[in-house]
C-alpha cells in the first residue's frame, strides 16, 4: 500500500471521528453525575448542599430548582427538604432537547 493511500485513510478516520465527537449533543444524552447527596442518605436536617457534574454551560433541574453549570461542567447549591421520605427529580437538558434524568431517595429525620 503507498504512503498516499495510507495518508488518505487515516484523514478519513480522523473526518469521522471529529464529525461524531462534534454531533455527539445531537445524538447522545447528555451526562449526569450526582456527587452530593448519595442516594439513600438520612439526613439531620432539611437543608441540602447538592453538587454534581453536567455538561457545560447547560441548566440542570434539581426538584424544580434551576442550577447553571459552570465551563467545566459542575453545579452545586442549596435545596430544602421535607421531613420524612423525600424523592428528588434531577434533569438536565442539552440545546438540542436531548435529556438525562435521575432520581434521589433520602430521608430527613
Amino acid at each position: 500500500m503507498d504512503i498516499r493511500k495510507i495518508i488518505f485513510i487515516i484523514f478519513i478516520a480522523l473526518a469521522v471521528g471529529y464529525f461524531f465527537y462534534e454531533a455527539g449533543g445531537v445524538l447522545f444524552a447528555p451526562k449526569l453525575e450526582i456527587t452530593e447527596p448519595k442516594n439513600g442518605v438520612l439526613f439531620k436536617t432539611t437543608r441540602v448542599q447538592i453538587s454534581g457534574r453536567s455538561e457545560p454551560k447547560t441548566t440542570v433541574w434539581v426538584a424544580g430548582r434551576e442550577f447553571i453549570t459552570d465551563e467545566k461542567g459542575f453545579f452545586q447549591g442549596e435545596i430544602s427538604l421535607d421531613p420524612g421520605y423525600n424523592e428528588l427529580g434531577i434533569k438536565v437538558k442539552n440545546r438540542f432537547g436531548k435529556e438525562t434524568r435521575k432520581m434521589l431517595q433520602l430521608v430527613v429525620e
